[in-house]
């Protein structure tokens, strides 16, 4: 029985890795069309952003597999296909940037009273600097002094400017009766505490509560910083790692036995 498991959830990790080097044919090509012509990363990385603000509809993150999986979040393909939140919209661009050789990750911003994580968006590394980039709300950070500005200063409390980078469209929504104008809506909900953002949602439950306790203690706040890799957007790698270790637990169960 235990190694009839084991195939089993073999097969399965097969086929989720299958079906992850499918879909990212898919948002490579889609990531080819919206940067054509670009002549940079730069450029390449804003043409991105701005081809999703526009292109993208705004809803509910399409639910990966099941509702027992919802909290890998979606596939990328089916936010392109059928819209999302800011963690889809922007899972959605780090992903096609990687597509593209340029590397990002999500990084969350928080707001009182909390502090709780409310709005998902990407840290882009272009041309050795690190740039905030909100392709749902089509923005990105400039520092006060020029520039852009990361992770670090943020949390050391330096105010960021909120430049807009998409003026001429406006982002959809799933249902298909409204549409919205790049920047944040001038309401408390947007009035984020920028010394709190960290590289996860870590106030989404319970058990991430206690978790970011824990590592926060463990890492002496270098949790907060912790980037993590593009691939790890995939739900279909998570799954896919996360069956290879039940798979070694039958291993290991069986030879027991």
């Amino acid at each position: 029985m235990i190694k009839i498991l084991t195939v089993s959830i073999v097969v399965v990790v097969i086929a989720l890795l299958c079906a992850y080097r499918i879909r990212r044919r898919r948002i490579a090509a889609f990531a080819q069309r919206a940067t054509f012509g670009s002549r940079s990363h730069h450029d390449a990385a804003f043409a991105l952003g701005r081809a999703i603000f526009s292109g993208v509809k705004r809803g509910n993150d399409p639910i990966f597999v099941s509702r027992v999986l919802a909290p890998l979040g979606a596939s990328p393909p089916r936010v392109l296909a059928e819209g999302g939140c800011c963690s889809g919209i922007n899972r959605l661009f780090i992903t096609s940037l990687e597509t593209l050789g340029i590397r990002s990750a999500q990084i969350t911003v928080y707001r009182q009273p909390g502090p709780v994580g409310v709005h998902c968006l990407a840290q882009v590394q272009i041309s050795g600097l690190s740039v905030i980039i909100d392709a749902d709300y089509g923005v990105w950070f400039r520092h006060p002094n020029g520039g852009p500005i990361n992770i670090w200063q943020l949390r050391a409390g330096v105010p960021p400017t909120i430049e807009r980078f998409v003026f001429d469209t406006e982002a959809p929504y799933c249902d298909g009766k409204k549409t919205r104008p790049s920047g944040y809506p001038d309401r408390d909900y947007y009035q984020f505490d920028y010394s709190q953002t960290r590289t996860a949602n870590w106030s989404m439950s319970a058990f991430r509560r206690f978790a970011y306790r824990a590592l926060n203690a463990v890492t002496n706040g270098r949790v907060n910083y912790l980037l993590l890799p593009p691939i790890l957007e995939w739900p279909e790698i998570i799954l896919a790692a996360l069956l290879v270790v039940l798979a070694l637990m039958c291993f290991v169960l069986g030879s027991m036995l």
